[in-house]
């Protein structure tokens, strides 16, 4: 991963202390974001398990300079022999403590050791644990220089880029693109600069090197050919298609440089070309898979999106490809892989969604969906197959779509996309578009909690915000909702007609027993991810406590609850876990996707896995 630096100091001279010094500051960054999700998910225990202690109050066995300085320490003492110390501020937002600073300070036998890199801080979180344990902290820390070294290249080209956009558009904001199209992906490239907020190496595509960065990731937006496997039809298997076939530029065998005559026994699967060259041979040695022909011609300009693995058919833009990636995102356990199933629960869930927002009021003609049921896969395997998403093109014709994810992310001109956003479709009212979403947003996901028994993993990425000059002026679009969570019985019970649509979905763990992973799934993905991270920063662009703010949502959540009970629905559940408990669920992310294993943490799903420690900022006091 180092040929980038090469290439930057042999065309740049005299490079070499600012090159330091960005190494320096994106190693600097990316530590403070692990010592904060550290804390926040109580890794080994170390905020449950510590004292609390003014720096006036340090033992004699530090520094001078320690015990002279303001501010509040944690003794986490059961890491080994010594003793760390955490310089921390106290915190309302999803944590109770966050790091103060930089260095931490590591204890033992009256020696202290400052610690200011990443991997320094982790080896004594490793301390005193098996070796298996330990070996998770170690490639952690390689996760980390990953990290830094993909922030730099990733902000290096987000300089180029702004420089060059506002060059060519001389002050025009993403929203004045041509089409509905462009500006999407004009904002899913501004949101692929922001951090994601709660993952703290989520810079990091691990399996990736700079080169392979700067070819396919959404940071860089490049245009690329794919590659294409001809698959004898005994091991292809495609969905059910409903009627809905391939896109008219679909290749024909001659196109890709094979016999038309194999169109009567074989079916084209397209291959990311990053997988082709890889470890595609790998992948069908291992699995016996000695009939399938790699076709010699590379067909189909796409471009990379928000999510990596899922590209954009420049030719016919209505049309997105979700493709199997062997590198791993927010989380070393997280392979991008599709596996078969979600191909056919995708497309299940997608037309139950569409059915409730026909037969409700509230939600009709302001929820739009995408279409998911044409893909395929090869022998069941997960580094073989396809998914197509297919856009309402006609609905979006004169709309702008912005994922959640680009709302906070900043601009060419130096502010916030939320803003550029309410610029142009809310004569510039940012708190009326943030009641406007954040209205549709509960509106929408409690009542398919409390009706319908559904939570839907509709991250950041997966809501999109469609915005238009006409009514109605603001819309969500939800897509990938192939990880819901349904509560099944209840559903069946209440609204079997409904339940048909999923009756035969194929991942067990979409089908719970009970409403509580519907709420952790509706605290953690819709009220923290996709509201309180925007009030959070929306706070501090309006120059408002987000107190403020939250005081808004709280009563906004209460006339939903309020209008919900009215129609009989049971909300007590959600009022007391939302509502009047102190804590609210989080999701352990760095735990469960990358320093434990399954078993350890019992979760089906590495990104599923909760605790109940954040402060609710939602309780009144």
């Amino acid at each position: 991963m180092g040929n980038w630096r090469m290439k930057a100091i042999a065309l740049e001279p005299n490079t070499n202390n600012r090159i330091a010094r960005a190494d320096a500051e994106n190693a600097k960054y990316i530590c403070h974001r692990v010592v904060d999700t550290l804390l926040r998910e109580d890794v080994r225990e170390c905020v449950s398990r510590s004292e609390t202690r003014l720096s006036g109050s340090l033992p004699a066995g530090l520094s001078s300079k320690y015990t002279t300085l303001t501010g509040t320490w944690l003794k986490v003492a059961h890491f080994g022999d010594g003793c760390l110390w955490i310089p921390v501020t106290e915190s309302a937002f999803m944590q109770d403590w966050r790091g103060a600073g930089l260095p931490l300070l590591w204890h033992e036998d009256k020696q202290v050791k400052e610690l200011y890199a990443v991997e320094d801080i982790l080896a004594c979180f490793a301390r005193g644990l098996p070796p298996a344990s330990a070996l998770a902290f170690h490639a952690f820390g390689v996760e980390c220089q990953v990290a830094a070294e993909h922030r730099h290249v990733s902000e290096t080209e987000c300089q180029r880029w702004f420089a060059e956009f506002r060059t060519l558009h001389d002050g025009a904001s993403g929203a004045q693109l041509p089409n509905w199209h462009a500006r999407l992906l004009h904002y899913d490239r501004l949101g692929a600069f922001l951090d994601h907020p709660f993952y703290p190496t989520a810079r990091a595509k691990l399996g990736f090197d700079a080169d392979a960065l700067t070819a396919y990731g959404p940071e860089f937006q490049r245009n690329f050919l794919l590659r294409w496997l001809a698959v004898p039809r005994t091991l292809y298997h495609p969905s059910n298609n409903d009627g809905f076939g391939l896109p008219p530029l679909w290749p024909s065998f001659e196109t890709v440089g094979l016999p038309a005559a194999m169109a009567d026994t074989h079916a084209l699967v397209p291959v990311h070309p990053f997988v082709w060259a890889q470890q595609l041979d790998d992948f069908l040695n291992e699995a016996g898979l000695r009939e399938v022909v790699r076709a010699p011609r590379a067909y189909l300009a796409v471009a990379p999106t928000l999510s990596v693995r899922t590209v954009v058919l420049l030719d016919a833009p209505e049309w997105h490809l979700k493709l199997p990636l062997t590198i791993r995102t927010l989380g070393a356990k997280n392979i991008r892989t599709i596996k078969p199933s979600t191909i056919h629960d995708g497309h299940c869930i997608q037309t139950l969604l569409a059915d409730i927002a026909a037969r409700e009021p509230s939600i009709a003609g302001r929820l739009l969906l995408t279409r998911e049921d044409c893909g395929g896969h090869v022998d069941n395997r997960m580094f073989l197959g396809y998914i197509l998403r297919h856009y309402p093109a006609d609905t979006l014709r004169e709309s702008t779509l912005i994922p959640v994810a680009a709302l906070l992310a900043q601009t060419p001109a130096g502010n916030t996309v939320a803003e550029e956003a309410a610029a142009q479709f809310y004569g510039g009212d940012l708190e009326t578009f943030l009641n406007d979403y954040v209205d549709l947003t509960l509106r929408l996901h409690l009542l398919l909690w409390l009706r319908y028994g559904i939570a839907l993993e509709s991250n950041q990425q997966n809501s999109v915000v469609v915005f238009s000059r006409e009514a109605p002026r603001l819309r969500l679009l939800l897509k990938d909702n192939d990880s819901a969570r349904i509560h099944f019985d209840y559903l069946a019970q209440r609204w079997p007609d409904l339940a048909s649509h999923v009756a035969e979905l194929q991942d067990q763990r979409i089908a719970v027993t009970d409403p509580l992973p519907l709420a952790q799934m509706f605290t953690t993905i819709t009220l923290q991810l996709n509201i309180a991270v925007l009030a959070e920063r929306f706070a501090n662009i309006l120059g408002l406590p987000a107190t403020a703010l939250y005081s808004r949502i709280r009563l906004r959540i209460e006339a939903v609850l309020a209008e919900l009970a009215a129609d009989g629905e049971d909300i007590a559940l959600a009022r007391r876990l939302l509502l009047e408990d102190d804590r609210l669920y989080i999701k352990y992310l760095l735990i469960a996707a990358t320093l434990a294993e399954k078993s350890e943490t019992g979760a089906s799903d590495v990104n599923k896995f909760y605790g109940r420690s954040a402060p609710n900022f939602l309780r009144a006091p």
